[in-house]
């Protein structure tokens, strides 16, 4: 009988040493990789963020060819789920069930991932990392295996009501959003916000997904003459908004979400003067072209050369760069349950694109802030407070 226990005990020593794992649930991990399942919209009417999937890939593929971690390369499995609810759901099942991966990491669009989330908080044992999707309801309220590394629609939808009452003599201020759970969702935000602080919108549109004429709703905003407009949309529908208020001659300030990216929106309309006076949220610490923010882009240029980089290349690399500090602190013992464990410890890091990221055993949403972005002349600058267009100074204040 002893010896049998002692063959047993070498046997399990053997297959422990060869995984590189203690105790804990290693499904998705071999002695020389980790594997994760990601998915983004690849296909379909939301392709074009696909860009902001690429970001994230092309940090894995990089550590991959630096040496991996701790001896491990990452193996990805990729899922297009084209922002359809039925496909995310079935790109989770598949990667989890069939797949075996280690780890969950993807999904863009906001009403995808809630209708995926039930089938995500099940898996309690397999770690989730979101792509970018701004609902605060993704991780609030708080699940074990749930984390949002972007800002989410709460901490955008109060910073645009912050910046947008930094304008000299703004009281009126009108919203204008879309039925899609992530724009709206950041509306709704913004509205508590107003509300807890006594004002009332002077007006509130919501555009059709799709939307190309707005200018019946343009000079319904023109008429009740709004000092801000709150506005989030996606990106063909903000474009036609801009454009047509230029056409109307609404002036006034547009304070929008980063739903979609300023440079697609500038390219969209082709017109310069009907981007004056627009800022857009934006969650990184400096421009796209900082040297800071260079390493980002020669990564993204290296593996995705064909893409033109904007804010959305940039947004989901922060959750990459948070997985990978985390399977390093793990050293060659990786579990499941060690990695939700250690990442909750993660406190102000600072992967070098957005503010410091921070999760906690309380706390999953892990950014808490954000700038703005505009263009003065021809050049962009990032902005924490409204600044006349004649009297900015400095490229990052």
């Amino acid at each position: 009988m002893k010896r049998r226990w002692g063959a047993a005990f070498f046997i399990f020593a053997l297959v422990t040493a060869a995984t590189g794992a203690k105790a804990g649930d290693t499904t998705g991990v071999t002695k020389d990789t980790i594997k994760i399942g990601m998915f983004g919209p690849l296909s379909g009417s939301n392709s074009s963020f696909a860009k902001g999937f690429y970001g994230p890939v092309a940090i894995y593929k990089d550590i991959n060819d630096r040496g991996g971690i701790n001896g491990r390369k990452l193996e990805l499995v990729i899922e297009d789920d084209a922002c359809d609810p039925d496909k995310t759901i079935a790109a989770v099942q598949k990667l989890i069930d069939q797949d075996k991966v280690f780890m969950l990491h993807g999904g863009w669009c906001s009403a995808a991932v809630m209708k995926a989330r039930p089938e995500i908080e099940k898996r309690t044992k397999v770690p989730y990392m979101n792509l970018a999707s701004a609902s605060a309801a993704i991780s609030t309220p708080l699940v074990r295996n749930i984390f949002q590394p972007t800002p989410t629609s709460k901490t955008i939808g109060e910073t645009l009501v912050t910046f947008a009452l930094t304008k000299p003599g703004a009281k009126k201020i009108a919203l204008v959003t879309q039925p899609d759970e992530g724009p709206n969702s950041k509306i709704r935000e913004a509205l508590a916000k107003l509300k807890s602080m006594g004002i009332e919108p002077v007006e509130s549109i919501t555009l059709a997904k799709g939307a190309t004429d707005t200018s019946a709703q343009v000079r319904q905003l023109k008429g009740k003459a709004p000092d801000v407009v709150l506005v989030s949309l996606y990106p063909a529908e903000i474009a036609a908004l801009l454009r047509d208020a230029y056409k109307e001659g609404l002036k006034t300030t547009f304070v929008s979400t980063e739903s979609s990216s300023f440079e697609e929106t500038d390219k969209r309309i082709g017109i310069p003067e009907a981007m004056k006076d627009v800022y857009f949220f934006y969650p990184f610490t400096d421009l796209l072209t900082s040297p800071k923010l260079s390493k980002y882009a020669r990564i993204a240029t290296k593996y995705y050369p064909n893409e033109v980089l904007d804010m959305m290349t940039f947004q989901g690399m922060t959750g990459a760069l948070a997985v990978a500090e985390t399977l390093k602190r793990l050293g060659r013992d990786v579990s499941r349950e060690r990695f939700l464990k250690e990442i909750e410890k993660l406190s102000n890091f600072d992967g070098g694109i957005q503010p410091p990221l921070t999760f906690s055993p309380t706390q999953h949403a892990g950014a808490q802030s954000g700038n703005m972005l505009t263009k003065k002349g021809m050049r962009l600058v990032v902005v924490s407070r409204y600044q006349p267009i004649a009297n900015t100074k400095s490229a990052s204040q």
